[in-house]
Parts: C-alpha cells; sequence; structure tokens
C-alpha cells in the first residue's frame, strides 16, 4: 500500500522439532524485550546472524500500511498494457502518453530495453523481501519488450497523430534490444532470463531460451 515504510530488522534463526531451521526478520525492539520472533511452525529461537564484521546481519523490507483501494503510484510495465495489447486507437491521446512514459530517461527508458520499473519508484531495484534479490522492480524482461516492439510496429503502420512516433520508437528499441543481448551473448556464451536496469547484463537463470529466444523474432520482425 501507499503508506507503507521500509523498515531494516535483524536476521533471526529459528528451528523446529527436527532441527531444521529458517532465517527471519526480526525487529530490534522485539528481540530486546526478549520476545520470541520465530513463527508457529520453527518456534525454538536459536540466534540472530552475524554480519561478519563484528556486527548484526540486517536485511531491508516493506512493512505494509493500511490496505485500501488505490491508484498504483508507479509507473512500470503495468502502465504500458493499453499499448501492448493495442486496446488503443491510433488516434488516442492515451497513445501518446504511453509512448512519452517509455522514451523517458528518467523512467522507464534504458539503452538496453524498457525497463519494468521507473527509477522514480521507492521501488527501484529494492529487495522484494529479505534476502530475496528484485526481481520485476528495474530489470529488463525480454517477453513484455517483444509486446512493446510488436505493439510500436503495428502503430508505426497505421495512419494517425502517433504514427511517427511510433515509427522512432520502434527501430530504437528494437536495435537497443538487439544490440544488448548479443553483446551479453557473445561476452558470456547465454541467453538470460532478464537483464540489468542500469548495465544491461545478464542475470538470474542461464541459459534461457525460453522468452528470450523472441529477439529472433524482433530480429526478423516477424510478430
Amino acid at each position: 500500500s501507499a503508506n507503507g515504510y521500509f523498515e531494516k530488522k535483524i536476521v533471526f534463526r529459528c528451528s523446529n522439532e527436527k532441527g531444521e531451521t529458517i532465517d527471519i526478520g526480526a525487529s530490534r525492539d522485539k528481540l530486546e524485550r526478549q520476545v520470541n520472533p520465530c513463527p508457529a511452525k520453527y518456534r525454538k529461537p536459536l540466534y540472530p546472524l552475524g554480519d561478519g564484521q563484528g556486527g548484526l546481519l540486517q536485511r531491508e523490507g516493506f512493512v505494509s500500511g493500511e490496505v485500501e483501494h488505490q491508484f498504483v503510484s508507479q509507473y512500470g510495465y503495468t502502465s504500458l498494457f493499453p499499448l501492448l495489447l493495442e486496446v488503443l486507437p491510433p488516434s488516442s491521446p492515451k497513445l501518446g502518453s504511453i509512448l512519452q512514459l517509455i522514451r523517458d530517461e528518467t523512467k522507464v527508458w534504458s539503452n538496453f530495453g524498457i525497463l519494468s520499473l521507473s527509477r522514480t519508484s521507492r521501488f527501484f531495484e529494492r529487495d522484494n523481501a529479505p534476502g530475496d534479490r528484485p526481481y520485476w522492480r528495474g530489470a529488463i524482461w525480454i517477453p513484455i519488450n517483444f509486446l512493446a516492439v510488436r505493439a510500436l510496429y503495428s502503430y508505426a503502420n497505421k495512419e494517425g497523430p502517433h504514427q511517427s512516433a511510433s515509427r522512432k520508437l520502434y527501430e530504437e528499441l528494437r536495435s537497443n534490444l538487439i544490440n544488448n543481448i548479443y553483446k551479453e551473448y557473445k561476452r558470456t556464451g547465454y541467453l538470460w532470463e532478464q537483464y540489468h536496469s542500469n548495465t544491461g547484463k545478464g542475470q538470474r537463470s542461464h541459459p534461457f531460451t525460453g522468452w528470450t529466444a523472441l529477439i529472433v523474432n524482433i530480429m526478423a520482425e516477424v510478430y
């Protein structure tokens, strides 16, 4: 929710009756009050983990505020679906707004592809949960970029006030995707699950010839 906040928690190890362990995030206040932070299935508290430098290991997590119906205040892939699914007529002013958003370098545009979340978001490249690296929080995903390229190609071939802008954006985005994926394949020998928002480097699972193989369709302009 929009009124939530980020909080650093101490990594604490808990155990069950079988000796199996899990690591959780515990608030400093709870530990200082000697309140057991462990969940029901791992009820035995063991110890906080060290950071290897004489301190306690901490991880940042998001604490949700009051849940309520609200507009999403983050720009990202969810903002692009009217274009991705081509539900907007070529003359729609909303199409022009989405094209401007895509090309905004302060938000989702990069030299490697469209980012999954805007640089202006407080969630940009922040962990999903303690110990869980960012996933759809900035990284470049090829399936969504493929849908964007396909939609731009379609609008570039339809008469309307946004035809020229669609054509220019199509050519730029297509070139960026091809160049970066080829560069990373040449560097590592792999197609990757996703690509880093700031460097374009491949990351996560590899080899990943699932949706990342869509780059071949983009190269051949087969949509």
